[in-house]
């Protein structure tokens, strides 16, 4: 009997220690709340830029201009124009939503995203960082129409 308490007690303590090292499995698209956009997808984005435009929206639908703001390739205006994107476009990001990747032949990609109900359409430009191969932002003034 006491030596089942004992070897009841070692097999939950390992339990507990390989819970506790265990690698978060949770896929990314949960994890950073992308599964839940209701995000349709035109033109012919790559996963990376995919990727940022889903980080964008969750942002801007969370109303998280600070977490938008990191996102930005040249930093400029980036706290300004995060602002603004969220203030005008944080309610419709919680609609359904259209998003058309257009890829201009430098190392730009333009993304226009329609919000339904609403009038207008962000724009994005996510420029590419060749030094490592990623993309970010641009946040510049004018970057999104009436």
């Amino acid at each position: 009997m006491r030596r089942a308490r004992i070897a009841g007690s070692l097999a939950a303590m390992a339990l507990l220690l390989s819970a506790c090292t265990a690698e978060d499995r949770t896929p990314p698209y949960v994890r950073e709340g992308t599964a839940d956009l209701d995000l349709s997808v035109t033109g012919q984005p790559v996963p990376k830029t995919l990727a940022l435009v889903e980080k964008a929206l969750v942002r801007i639908q969370r109303h998280d201009a600070d977490g938008l703001a990191e996102l930005s390739y040249d930093g400029k205006h980036a706290t300004e124009t995060a602002g603004d994107w969220v203030a005008k476009w944080g309610d419709a990001a919680r609609q359904p939503m259209v998003a058309n990747f257009l890829v201009s032949p430098q190392k730009y990609v333009d993304v226009k995203i329609r919000f339904k109900g609403v009038k207008g359409a962000l724009s994005l430009t996510l420029q590419e960082d060749t030094d490592d191969w990623t993309y970010g932002i641009v946040t510049r003034e004018g970057f999104y129409d009436e």
